[in-house]
């Protein structure tokens, strides 16, 4: 009776304007006091505070109506922004949606994070001797420790800086600076090397790092060697000017390739669209995107398919999940022109396109069907053409959450010229092909076998497997191209 009587009149007197600016605040204690000369509200008890979308529970709160502003000094659990935060101190501010807490923890997006304190507010939360990781134990497998730890809650991004990378007790790895990127959490890397072979590196190693100026600039270094090449340094750079323009800037060395780069920018505009996940569990996470993009590369000696080959420059206009006949057809569209040149081959104009119209529908007995028809040309300035129009038809089967099948069939209705390129001929034939895609998970074990066959012959054009080992906080990813005889061997951190 007597707190629900203190809640009524602390209610009452914080909606009267002479006395606080902010409606719909409520204050429900076991003791609550009002000082007007200070315009001080003090409550104590089982504190409990309730306005729009945040909510307070402590047992000691001072409330200044002038300021606006709350002080809790005994203990505090905090719903702000749809996160829960529980620490020992906090100040916060309610006009300006920003606060200071000290010796916090909480969980965002199923990782656990922490620090002797944080400041926050709708665009960043800052902490210092900051703590983060994604196993859900006690005594966490592994966890991440940083100096300074910066988390964007909008763009779902976080930066930690000269931090150590601890397996159990033992610091095994210092890190300058380490990214986790939420909207990848499948493929967060740990700080740990790639291994892997193939034909043109021979055995390879790579030690990766990140950096960050800012959200806006921020890239990776590496440290590699190749067993047929020795030694190789890397570096990129990725920026964003704004939600519509963002791109990269890369650049390697090694003693047989000497200097090799580029740089792409991104121009994204039109309605935001979804790729279609149809299967029970995804072993990569697929972005949000926007209708169209526009991508423009300059670059000089990159890899493509063991090719060396420049863009000087390249333009490629993108356009997703664009809608006909109301929503029964779709269409993808991809139009290209650039300058090329292939090393110690062709340096020529190319330009041309595909468009895909295709179909998404209902799920049958059989699964999700997609039929397609595909044009898909391109012109050079030699007089040459590659025109290869397609019909397709795609089917994917979940047998169960942890079976799934997708098989997919191409018939070319006729084949007109031929690339002048090596890096778009490679592993080309002019055939229908019959391509399929088996994905299980057996315990805590997942895995994926793809194979893609000519149909003139029977032979495989592609035949890839992979296993991720799930071993509860980090993933170890094996992946052998049996055909192309690469080898890869990576290690990621695991979500829950």
């Amino acid at each position: 009776m007597k707190k629900s009587l203190s809640a009524c009149l602390i209610t009452i007197a914080l909606a009267f304007p002479l006395f606080a600016q902010i409606k719909d605040l409520t204050i429900d204690a076991d003791k609550v006091s009002f000082d007007r000369a200070k315009n001080r509200v003090e409550a104590a008890g089982s504190v409990e505070v309730n306005y729009r979308d945040i909510r307070l529970r402590g047992s000691h709160l001072i409330y200044n109506t002038s300021a606006e502003t709350f002080h809790a000094d005994q203990g505090f659990i905090f719903l702000y922004a749809g996160t829960t935060f529980e620490g020992e101190e906090l100040d916060y501010d309610i006009k300006a949606r920003q606060g200071v807490a000290g010796n916090v923890s909480f969980l965002y997006q199923e990782v656990s994070l922490g620090g002797a304190k944080i400041n926050f507010n709708d665009e960043k939360f800052q902490i210092s001797n900051a703590y983060f990781t994604t196993c859900d134990l006690g005594g966490p497998h592994y966890r991440v420790t940083a100096g300074d730890l910066i988390l964007y809650p909008k763009e779902r991004w976080l930066v930690a800086y000269w931090g150590y990378f601890w397996l159990g007790n033992v610091p095994v790895v210092p890190m300058p600076t380490y990214i986790y990127n939420f909207n990848l959490r499948e493929r967060a890397q740990t700080p740990f090397p790639d291994i892997g072979y193939n034909s043109e590196d021979g055995n390879y190693l790579n030690e990766t790092l990140a950096w960050n100026l800012r959200r806006e600039l921020n890239g990776t270094y590496t440290l590699s060697y190749f067993s047929n090449k020795g030694l190789g340094l890397g570096a990129t750079a990725n920026y964003i000017i704004n939600d519509r323009n963002n791109g990269d800037v890369r650049l390697s060395w090694n003693s047989k390739d000497t200097l090799v780069g580029g740089v792409t920018h991104r121009l994204s505009f039109g309605e935001t669209v979804a790729e279609t996940q149809k299967a029970p569990f995804d072993l990569s996470f697929a972005p949000r995107l926007r209708q169209y993009e526009l991508e423009m590369t300059l670059s000089s000696r990159e890899r493509i398919n063991y090719q060396r080959v420049s863009f000087a420059p390249n333009f490629q206009l993108y356009s997703r999940g664009g809608q006909l006949v109301g929503n029964a057809v779709k269409y993808d569209l991809e139009l290209g022109a650039g300058r090329v040149a292939e090393e110690n081959n062709a340096r020529m104009v190319r330009g041309g396109g595909k468009l895909k119209l295709y179909s998404d529908l209902p799920e049958t007995a059989a699964g999700f069907i997609t039929p397609s028809l595909m044009w898909d040309s391109l012109y050079y300035s030699n007089g040459a053409k590659w025109v290869k129009p397609s019909l397709g038809l795609e089917v994917t089967k979940n047998f169960s959450k942890e079976l799934s099948l997708q098989t997919g069939y191409t018939h070319y209705l006729f084949f007109d010229g031929l690339s002048p390129f090596n890096y778009e001929l490679y592993r080309y034939r002019a055939a229908d092909k019959l391509a399929g895609s088996l994905m299980f998970k057996i315990g805590e074990t997942k895995g994926r076998v793809a194979a893609s066959y000519y149909l003139n012959d029977w032979l495989p054009e592609d035949i890839d497997y992979t296993l991720f080992f799930i071993l509860h906080c980090y993933n170890l990813e094996v992946t052998y191209r049996s055909l192309r005889n690469e080898f890869m061997l990576g290690f990621s951190l695991a979500s829950r």
